[in-house]
């Protein structure tokens, strides 16, 4: 009994560490695809929002659009994403998720 324990024990902890470790790589993902966005998309907010919103869905991250925002003034380039990483998954349904968000500001 205590072998199986320590067994579920062990699973638990690396389960969390991949779900730590993939929410960081969908951080730095979503960090790269700004980056990406901007640079080749100039500082025009549509483009860049687009862009984003297609790139996350190729690299795997969910991001819903509503969360995507881009909003420009006469001096910068605001983008604010949110998202959450799925941890526990039931019938389709999240039922616990690591929230996340970037925010980045770029001069015009």
């Amino acid at each position: 009994m205590k072998a199986i324990a320590l067994a579920l024990l062990a699973i638990a902890f690396f389960y969390a560490f991949y779900c730590g470790v993939m929410s960081i790589w969908s951080y730095f993902a979503m960090a790269s695809i700004v980056d990406q966005a901007v640079t080749e998309r100039g500082k025009v907010a549509a483009p860049v929002r687009d862009y984003i919103i297609k790139n996350a869905a190729d690299s795997g991250v969910r991001i819903p659009d509503r969360n995507v925002v881009v909003t420009t003034d006469e001096r910068q380039l605001n983008i604010n994403l949110r998202w959450t990483f799925p941890v526990v998954t039931y019938k389709g349904e999240d039922i616990v998720e690591i929230p996340l968000s970037l925010e980045r500001a770029f001069g015009r």
